[in-house]
């Protein structure tokens, strides 16, 4: 079988909060961590029992972002922890701050003088006197 996905899914650990309301209606908040991240979405351990399709807030306990996410998976346990796949409601922005743009590299001419005009710069001082500050 050949996983089609939309983007890399990441093996991270990053601590959350997560609210919700319990399948009788009663509200929780779960601490909790992620075991994958994607740019839509993430893996959660939960102990809370919640619905597919259900509606959560999961919040990055690194940066107290939050996004609304919806359930797309539960894992099939009865008791203990679960597995609870949750998709952003809007994937718009880096929520869990490991994706970003490709970065282009300087080749190493360039580099070498970027570094040797900002020693020049260095040098020469804030008033223009060589060496002195």
């Amino acid at each position: 079988m050949v996983e089609r996905r939309r983007c890399q899914r990441l093996p991270l650990t990053i601590p959350v909060k997560v609210y919700g309301r319990s399948p009788r209606n009663h509200p929780f908040r779960a601490v909790t961590a992620t075991m994958t991240v994607s740019k839509y979405g993430g893996l959660l351990d939960m102990k809370q029992r919640v619905k597919l399709g259900q509606r959560i807030l999961v919040v990055n306990s690194f940066t107290e972002e939050e996004r609304e996410c919806r359930v797309v998976y539960v894992e099939p346990k009865q008791r203990g922890r679960r597995r609870v796949a949750v998709e952003f409601s809007s994937a718009d922005g880096d929520f869990w701050h490991v994706y970003s743009p490709s970065v282009r590299l300087e080749s190493p001419r360039t580099s070498r003088r970027t570094r040797a005009i900002a020693g020049a710069r260095w040098m020469s001082g804030p008033h223009g006197m060589r060496g002195t500050r």
